[in-house]
């Protein structure tokens, strides 16, 4: 039930406004933080090279994943019994060979089955489908496990990479870097057509002005998707400026309350009732969170902080806080208090903030830059995803997704 317990993670890009005119973004500091130009120069540097060896680890896997994809094929088509879900078969290959063989023997016992039915024929036929499916399985395993060893291999090949995933790049500095080398990213670069998910900018300063807003999205109903996973019921918005990206999203926090203490489960239900929720799920608690997904650079102008905030940072504005670090993708939950929720739902604006805080006691920080999110939406979509939570919406979706009286099963 892993599924169940999980913290519903599933980011949901926003729907198009039809038929809105989108407003002007909320403002942010204008001017361009002071270490910008180093920070994005260094990242477009080491990324040529972790980009190239990320191709090459792609390249190297690229069979693994191509030989199981025809693997998959031969077992359906001896699962079915019908020799046209993976021909034509490559007689050189000694496994394809072997499948094409056992259609011919399978195809002749079946004709000699309809003319005489005996239950050795039977039998005999249902040894040979068991066996070699058998096969096809043991090689899947094989070429599976010879496909992890190389992809674990890769992994400080992958971690490198992913600051780059996604990444603007700054067009000038990577070709400097590749030089007269021929490969993926410096090609992208050279070429002036959009490169999926290679972006560029002409110079490190062109980097501040890539900004994208995402409004915030209608919620829909809790669902179980196919592979047991549960889906829906939350509400997101997203800011990017320039590498410097946000997403916020309020969302159920639903655990199992067999994996809880006596005491836990006391104080999820006694926060419900304080909010006035209606939730009385026999198997599962659930309390309203807050959700941050942030990809942050290193420092771009010495701040030291992150605040994540309503208004301008008086009072009880803030919502989270932490170090600023070497940069890197930073996830957090945070417990929604009733007076979030309603400033959420009262369409309050909310910014991310990066802050140079003096390490002398009382000295006065600084705003290096700060990012706010679109109030497009906000109040009708927190407001119906909380009352689909507070209403009993939620607690009856999931029962009947996960009966009380039967709640195995779910999420593998």
């Amino acid at each position: 039930m892993k599924a169940v317990a999980s913290l519903l993670l599933l980011l949901l890009l926003p729907p198009a406004l039809a038929g809105q005119e989108e407003p002007p973004p909320p403002p942010v500091q204008e001017e361009m933080p002071s270490g910008l130009v180093a920070v994005e120069s260094a990242r477009s540097r080491a990324c040529v090279e972790s980009l190239n060896r990320l191709g090459e680890l792609d390249a190297t896997l690229d069979p693994y994943v191509r030989r199981l994809d025809r693997l998959n094929a031969l077992g359906m088509a001896v699962s079915l019994e019908n020799a046209t879900e993976a021909t034509p078969f490559d007689r050189a290959d000694s496994l394809e060979d072997a499948v094409a063989r056992w259609f011919s023997a399978d195809s002749a016992l079946a004709v000699r089955y309809m003319e005489n039915p005996q239950d050795a024929l039977r039998e005999e036929r249902s040894q040979a489908r068991t066996a070699m499916l058998e096969r096809i399985r043991t090689t899947m395993q094989e070429v599976s496990r010879e496909a992890q060893e190389k992809a674990e291999a890769g992994a400080d090949i992958e971690a490198a990479a992913r600051p780059c995933l996604g990444a603007v790049l700054v067009r000038s500095v990577v070709l400097q870097a590749c030089g007269n080398a021929e490969t993926l990213v410096c090609n992208a670069a050279r070429s002036n057509e959009p490169q999926g998910q290679i972006r560029f900018v002409d110079e490190p300063g062109d980097i501040w002005d890539v900004e994208e807003y995402g409004p915030w999205s209608q919620p829909g109903p809790i669902r179980l998707t196919e592979d047991g996973e549960l889906l829906g019921a939350r509400t997101s918005a997203r800011v990017r400026r320039g590498n410097v990206a946000l997403q916020l999203s309020v969302a159920p926090l639903i655990l199992l309350r067999e994996e809880l203490e006596e005491e836990q489960v006391a104080d999820y239900l006694a926060n419900l009732d304080s909010l006035g929720f209606t939730f009385d799920h026999p198997l599962l608690v659930m309390a309203p969170a807050i959700e941050i997904q942030a990809n942050l650079p290193p420092a771009l102008g010495g701040e030291t902080h992150y605040v994540l905030h309503f208004g301008d940072l008086s009072g009880d504005d803030v919502l989270w806080s932490a170090e600023a670090g070497t940069g890197g993708m930073i996830q957090a939950l945070l417990p929604a208090s009733a007076t979030d929720l309603a400033r959420l739902r009262e369409a309050e604006q909310v910014s991310l903030s990066a802050l140079r805080i003096p390490e002398e006691e009382g000295g006065e920080a600084d705003l290096v830059f700060t990012m706010a999110l679109l109030q497009i939406n906000q109040d009708a979509n927190v407001g119906n995803l909380l009352a689909y939570l507070s209403g009993g919406g939620l607690n009856n979706d999931l029962k009947a997704i996960i009966p009380p009286q039967a709640g195995e099963g779910i999420g593998g």
